[in-house]
């Protein structure tokens, strides 16, 4: 097995949990509350970022959200748990339309690139959105919704992925080299100079050390 499979294959096992039953409320383009029997659970999608309410297609892309996923059954594979205990993953409509695809393909969602494993299939629609001017992409220079969120100060870095707050995994900042397996974060000292081309961005420290890799020399400890 090559080394993206073997990434893929650990992403797999992490995504193993699955959630079933009704959307009931819509709070923005990728997040939403399903009920699933007596309980209810906030949803955030997997690998897409629509625009914030504060932003221009914010408000298109919850009504897109509301008209494909409420009052549905929805099937939910979930990736993992955040600190605000969201249930991050993939979620499936009754008619087996992805969701998280279809604001992507609509051009309502950018494809947020925060997995190690790099997903084709959502590259593919973002590509052709970009290409036919869908949505948000009608605009000259859209924001991307991590950057419209960005503080001036750095957060925290999350040591597991329980600590994590999945909207800021970029701010967090965490890169892996492929060829030295070392990872670094901005207050390593080299931090600019290790980020090369298709680098691995990580979650949590737990995240890169369960993936072979170790912390730069130069990085605090």
């Amino acid at each position: 097995m090559n080394f993206t499979g073997a990434l893929l294959s650990m992403w797999l096992v992490a995504a193993g949990q699955t959630l079933t039953g009704q959307v009931v409320v819509v709070h923005d383009g990728d997040t939403l509350t399903l009920q699933s029997g007596s309980s209810l659970y906030k949803i955030r999608l997997a690998e897409v970022d629509a625009p914030e309410m504060g932003q221009v297609f914010g408000q298109q892309a919850r009504r897109f959200t509301e008209e494909l996923a409420l009052g549905r059954r929805v099937r939910v594979n979930i990736s993992l748990i955040d600190k605000y205990d969201r249930r991050v993953g993939t979620v499936i409509i009754e008619d087996g339309r992805v969701l998280n695809e279809e604001l992507v393909h609509a051009g309502l969602a950018w494809y947020y690139r925060v997995s190690p494993v790099r997903n084709p299939r959502l590259q593919r629609l973002e590509q052709g959105a970009f290409q036919n001017r869908l949505g948000l992409w009608v605009e000259k220079e859209p924001i991307p919704p991590w950057e419209f969120r960005r503080e001036s100060t750095l957060p925290e870095l999350p040591a597991t992925a329980s600590q994590v707050d999945y909207d800021r995994i970029f701010h967090y900042g965490m890169v892996g080299n492929r060829r030295t397996k070392k990872f670094r974060w901005p207050t390593c000292k080299h931090y600019r100079l290790s980020r090369p081309r298709q680098a691995l961005i990580f979650h949590s420290r737990q995240q890169a050390r369960d993936m072979g890799f170790q912390p730069a020399k130069d990085c605090p400890r």
